[in-house]
């Protein structure tokens, strides 16, 4: 019932892809920081560069650590050469970051 009354008194935004959930994500047993920014991220919302900004009418989308495409959510945690160490330590069976991938519901990633 929950769930239903939020559906109706606050839907979920169209631009966030992730489903409501009575069960806390995986990722809040991070620090409250790394937490928040990953909801940001995952909202398309963060101080990524190419996530829309209300003070910056013109912003440059390209990723400043590569320089050649855009620093989106995809890139900055999957495919950015510049954080290849990083996600080969951390996040080396990761391969997507979509909404219905069990990275957002799995406590473990294997």
């Amino acid at each position: 019932m929950l769930l239903q009354d939020w559906a109706i008194d606050a839907p979920t935004p169209s631009y966030y892809r992730y489903p409501p959930s009575l069960s806390p994500h995986p990722f809040m047993g991070l620090g409250k920081f790394i937490a928040g920014r990953i909801h940001q991220m995952r909202a398309g919302k963060s101080s990524l560069a190419a996530h829309p900004s209300w003070f910056n009418e013109e912003p440059n989308l390209t990723c400043p650590r590569w320089e050649t495409e855009p620093e989106t959510f995809q890139h900055a945690i999957l495919t950015c050469p510049a954080r290849t160490r990083d996600r080969d330590l951390l996040l080396k069976d990761v391969s997507s970051l979509g909404h219905d991938t069990t990275l957002w519901s799995e406590p473990l990633l294997g």
